[in-house]
């Protein structure tokens, strides 16, 4: 008895030590970016001396899909650990069909005129881009 006894406590020890080293492991890659979400963003994005037309509102057009990001949805980038300057300024037909079927044409159209979006939609459209 004093074995088995023995054994069931090594054994979950060693399985302790396992999720230690995969949640350590986890942290450091970082693999879903999460860091910013969970400790908060030291993040500052780089400063272009020709960004003097960041001020206007998010705008769309329909011939060529190029668009300029609204300053609550540059903040939003932010704090998803994103740099704003990372993010392309046209959206091709393909990526617009993604968005619309992971987070349906009216949410879409809503982020178009400038609504911000959650970190959850974020987070699902995030393989569109």
């Amino acid at each position: 008895m004093k074995q088995l006894t023995n054994n069931i406590f090594v054994g979950l020890g060693v399985i302790f030590i396992v999720f230690i080293v995969a949640g350590i492991l986890f942290v450091v890659a970082d693999p879903y970016n999460l860091k910013p979400l969970i400790f908060g963003t030291s993040y500052v994005p780089s400063q272009n001396s020709n960004s003097k037309d960041n001020n206007s509102s998010t705008s769309t057009s329909a011939t060529d899909g190029s668009f300029q990001l609204s300053d609550a949805q540059k903040q939003a980038l932010v704090s998803f650990g994103v740099d704003p300057s990372s993010v392309p300024n046209t959206i091709s037909a393909e990526q617009e069909n993604c968005f619309v079927s992971v987070l349906g044409e009216a949410r879409v159209a809503q982020i178009r005129d400038g609504a911000v979006p959650s970190g959850i939609e974020f987070f699902k459209a995030k393989a569109c881009i």
